[in-house]
């Protein structure tokens, strides 16, 4: 389990309730044993809820991304920064480019793809950005824009399929993403439900989170782990 993952956070948080519900169950007990119950359960509660808020802190600014960077095992080291991106001059700018590298025409899907970032991407050119990756349909379009616009951390690619787009024929995707803008390895699937089995078919089995609306956005951004800074990377 990832340190800074989701799942988690969320066990941290579910056994800081499960302690709380245990401990107020107890609470009335008598005999010898109530005190040092409900010191333990006290102890307990306290102890999660601060291992909850480290986690949620960790997971926003990436001190220890990993176990082992945890318990010292391995040292962590600046690292040179992300390689740049092709089109990080117009990224860096923020808004929204089409996209069109080689080999796009095999995609065969019904509009160009497009590229959204905001102003954070231009401000931190040391990172590696995580990725919504979006498959959408043209009513679904504008608010996928709207919503990748405003979002922070995060790099949105928007396709639209058709019936002659396949997983097989976009699994060249990443690496070109990679060439062109500055993405690392986190990547989640925001997708209408046209398009779910498209995404299940996704080398790499990605999340994926079904739905074009705010809310289906957030909860795919919640996913992605934070940009990754040099001195965060660990050596091999």
């Amino acid at each position: 389990m990832s340190l800074t993952g989701l799942p988690l956070i969320l066990l941290t948080g579910g056994l800081a309730l499960v302690a709380a519900a245990a401990t107020v169950r107890v609470w009335r007990w008598g005999g010898r044993k109530r005190i040092p119950l409900r010191v333990a359960g006290l102890v307990a509660i306290e102890l999660l809820l601060v291992a909850e808020i480290g986690l949620v802190v960790n997971r926003q600014q990436n001190f220890y991304p990993s176990w082992s960077a945890l318990g010292g095992s391995e040292d962590v080291v600046a690292a040179p920064p992300a390689p740049p991106g092709r089109l990080d001059d117009e990224l860096d700018a923020g808004g929204t480019i089409a996209w069109s590298p080689p080999g796009a025409a095999a995609w065969r899907l019904a509009a160009a793809p497009l590229l959204v970032t905001g102003p954070e991407y231009g401000k931190h050119r040391d990172r590696a950005f995580p990725v919504v990756l979006a498959l959408t349909t043209p009513a679904g379009l504008a608010e996928t824009r709207r919503r990748a616009a405003s979002a922070t951390g995060l790099l949105t690619l928007i396709l639209q399929p058709t019936r002659g787009t396949t997983a097989a024929s976009l699994a060249e995707l990443p690496g070109l993403l990679r060439r062109d803008a500055r993405t690392g390895d986190g990547l989640v699937l925001l997708t209408d439900p046209q398009w779910s089995s498209l995404a299940a078919g996704w080398p790499g089995r990605p999340p994926v989170v079904a739905g074009h609306t705010a809310t289906a956005f957030d909860s795919a951004a919640r996913l992605l782990p934070a940009p990754l800074a040099p001195p965060q990377q660990l050596p091999t």
